[in-house]
């Protein structure tokens, strides 16, 4: 089951073109594409799909085929609908060609070879970009910068260290702004933007003003005093701001491959950790509009939306950047039906804007849930509240601008149903269903028989864990084995999105409980950052109180093969906790990249996280000061802190290494040996050191065993290695504890 459920294409994004309503022709037809990522396991790969679909004034919907996009690594509109633009990179057996690709209404007419122009195109969604400019006569994009031959003649140049974005991003380091121009005769003249007037940021997120081809936007992170660049995945708190750029006019001389310097600007405070610049206009008014956080601290806390008024594009009130549009209490929460603050995705949605209001999605509380923020005093109205009892997780995935927008929305029974919400007035939106999965019969029946719920446990302010089971087990009287998955982090967040991982599992047998411990977003600031100094002792507590309340409840129920547990990364240092303190209570173990031994730090793309989550000043807030382009704040803060021995033993009292002598449970440990996170040393070490303290001792059901896969980073999350995880631990968990 895992299998086909793991094939169903997950959307990822939308396009309107020729799109009709407010601001367009309202007798046109809307038209969208739809971009896809599916999972193909006879072929091993991630596969790219597109589908378009055809919205009439009487909501007749036509849609066509899926099709790959395999050579596309990205693709954007034009604000007209008319022009596309299109990076592309073929590969075959001489290498990867690179292409950037112009078409107008449906021809191709421009098509330019980078191959020798720069490395990889950049698509990620911490760096990456695909901007017009307001004119529809450039692009801006982002891609590795290639060495110049001057310095290819340092003959130590290969071997010095250069240090790259970390987890999920190895090999980019030289991320590079490049434009593309083009005249009315599709002569098109190709760009570099220098960046030597901030030697130490590198540069990412670029997008147009919407008043100027002259000027770009975009989010710079900085290297920190030790020459790091702190691992930017699932962190928002590094050292990072947003910057303004204005382009030389020699740039409209048609000169090819030609290196721009640029004056360069930042705009946000040293403070804060800002992150994806969008721009938009309303009412002969132009904005810009980011997300940020606290710099350092945990590594996701509540974000604050910003809006800046650029117009003026000369005299930026630089100033205003510190205040947010939508900021946050650091109040306790007392009840989580109230707006917790903004906790949401990396960067706000491609395309946010429905006419002055901005749509995001965002954790709140079990759910991830559409929010409408008003640009103009940032009021926030929850779009999809959950009136219905359904527990769906909604994404923003695009919008027209002006009054549609397209969701996904899913649960653990529905994967992925597509919506087309359009606006009636600011506060009224008509719905309807683009597209929902076309699943089997006995796959569809499947998962109607999964029912999910959100059980608050009593005693423990505003945790709760997410519970996922088989219909049939409420209806039977029946107690199933019920696993517990504390999420990472700490400051992940479970939610009721639909995970065919999970979902294959509970079709097993089993019930699911996922505990939103403290320290997970979308239950206030005071929630999140309770957690911190107290990893290893707060969040093992909760989750060993969710688990005996489902007992207390007779959901679950104790006994051998009644009570297993799994989890990775922080979830895996839960899991091992949970393992050491309470052996008596689980029956079997799965720990996917966990974090056993904390004052392990060799090999970590996050080292203050090591420090800073365990209550350690691990400073890492920006030495550039708002509206200075070259020097650093002569306020230096304090260096990071090495490693003392101090701090390794009370970091070491706090780690599962500590109750290594308790564990008696079959384990099962999934290392990735491309781990950028979380050193392979930890879960390798904790193999050897059960192994020894299990020899002999095989009758009592006590063994280990260790699967190590060979390019998997933090996640494990290749196609191939992704379905060996599930099986390895569905086949874990039905037999190991029998032995016992």
């Amino acid at each position: 089951m895992y299998t086909q459920l793991a094939e169903i294409p997950i959307p990822t994004g939308v396009q309107f073109t020729g799109n009709g309503g407010p601001g367009n022709d309202a007798q046109k037809p809307i038209t969208i594409q739809v971009s896809y990522s599916a999972r193909d396991h006879v072929r091993n790969t991630k596969r790219t799909l597109a589908r378009s679909f055809v919205i009439s004034g009487s909501n007749s919907i036509t849609s066509t085929t899926l099709q790959d996009t395999p050579d596309v690594v990205a693709q954007i509109a034009s604000d007209s609908g008319k022009k596309r633009a299109v990076l592309r990179a073929v590969k075959s057996d001489k290498g990867t060609a690179r292409y950037v690709e112009l078409w107008v209404d449906g021809y191709l007419q421009v098509s330019l070879d980078v191959t020798d122009q720069h490395g990889d195109f950049y698509a990620d969604e911490f760096l990456g970009s695909l901007s017009f400019a307001p004119s529809e006569s450039a692009l801006v994009y982002v891609a590795e910068r290639k060495v110049p031959d001057e310095e290819n003649k340092d003959p130590f140049r290969k071997f010095k260290f250069d240090p790259d974005f970390g987890e999920g991003l190895t090999g980019k380091r030289r991320s590079r702004i490049f434009i593309l121009r083009w005249d009315t005769s599709a002569k098109a003249s190709l760009f570099q933007l220098s960046t030597d007037g901030a030697p130490d940021v590198r540069f990412g997120q670029p997008v147009f003003s919407p008043d100027s081809d002259d000027v770009i936007y975009a989010t710079g992170y900085e290297f920190t005093q030790d020459g790091r660049i702190l691992g930017i995945k699932g962190c928002f708190n590094r050292p990072s701001g947003i910057w303004q750029f204005r382009l030389p006019a020699e740039m409209r001389s048609g000169e090819d491959d030609k290196m721009l310097t640029a004056s360069c600007k930042k705009l946000t405070p040293p403070h804060l950790s800002c992150r994806s610049p969008r721009t938009f206009t309303r009412d002969g008014k132009s904005s810009l509009v980011w997300f940020s956080a606290a710099s350092g601290g945990a590594h996701l806390a509540t974000s604050n939306l910003h809006l800046l008024d650029i117009s003026s594009s000369t005299n930026l009130d630089i100033l205003s950047a510190d205040k947010p549009l939508v900021g946050f209490s650091d109040k306790p929460l007392p009840d989580i039906k109230l707006f917790p603050g903004l906790y949401p995705a990396y960067n706000l949605p491609t395309s946010p804007f429905i006419d002055s209001s901005i749509l995001v999605h965002s954790h709140w509380g079990p759910r991830t849930t559409v929010l409408r923020i008003s640009s103009k005093d940032g009021a926030v109205t929850d779009l999809t509240p959950d009136a219905d009892g359904s527990l769906f997780s909604w994404t923003v995935l695009g919008t027209d601008g002006h009054s549609n927008v397209v969701y996904s929305r899913s649960s653990p029974s529905i994967p992925y149903e597509l919506m087309l919400g359009t606006f009636v007035n600011s506060d009224e939106v008509a719905w309807i269903s683009l597209e929902k999965p076309k699943l089997p019969e006995y796959i569809s029946s499947a998962l109607s028989s999964i029912q999910t719920s959100v059980m608050p446990i009593p005693g423990q302010h505003l945790v709760e864990t997410i519970l996922i089971q088989p219909a049939k087990a409420k209806s039977d009287g029946e107690v199933l084995p019920c696993i517990t998955s504390p999420h990472g982090g700490p400051h992940g967040a479970s939610s009721t999105a639909f995970s065919a991982y999970l979902t294959a599992l509970v079709l097993e047998g089993y019930t699911i409980s996922l505990p939103n411990y403290t320290g997970s977003p979308g239950y206030g600031e005071a929630f999140l950052q309770g957690l911190i100094g107290r990893c290893g002792e707060l969040d093992v507590e909760e989750c060993i109180a969710s688990a005996r309340h489902l007992v207390k409840l007779g959901i679950s129920e104790e006994g051998p093969g009644k009570q297993l547990v799994m989890g990775g990364s922080h979830g895996g240092f839960l899991t091992a906790h949970l393992i050491g303190k309470y052996p008596d209570f689980f029956s079997a173990a799965v720990l996917r990249n966990p974090v056993i031994s904390v004052g392990e730090i060799s090999s970590t793309d996050i080292p203050d996280w090591y420090f800073s989550e365990f209550g350690v000043s691990y400073p890492v807030s920006s030495s550039l000061r708002p509206g200075i382009d070259t020097s650093p704040s002569p306020n230096v803060s304090t260096p990071p802190p090495l490693m003392s021995l101090e701090i390794f033993e009370r970091l070491q009292a706090a780690s599962p290494t500590a109750y290594i002598d308790s564990v008696r449970v079959p384990v099962l440990l999934l290392i990735g040996k491309s781990d950028r996170r979380v050193a392979t040393s930890h879960g390798i070490a904790y193999y050897h050191a059960l192994k020894v303290r299990y020899t002999g001792k095989e009758k009592e059901g006590r063994k280990v065993e260790l699967l190590a896969f060979d390019g998997e980073g933090h996640p494990i999350d290749g196609v191939e290695a992704a379905k060996v995880v599930f099986e390895a631990t569905r086949d874990w968990l039905a037999g190991s504890w029998k032995i016992l």
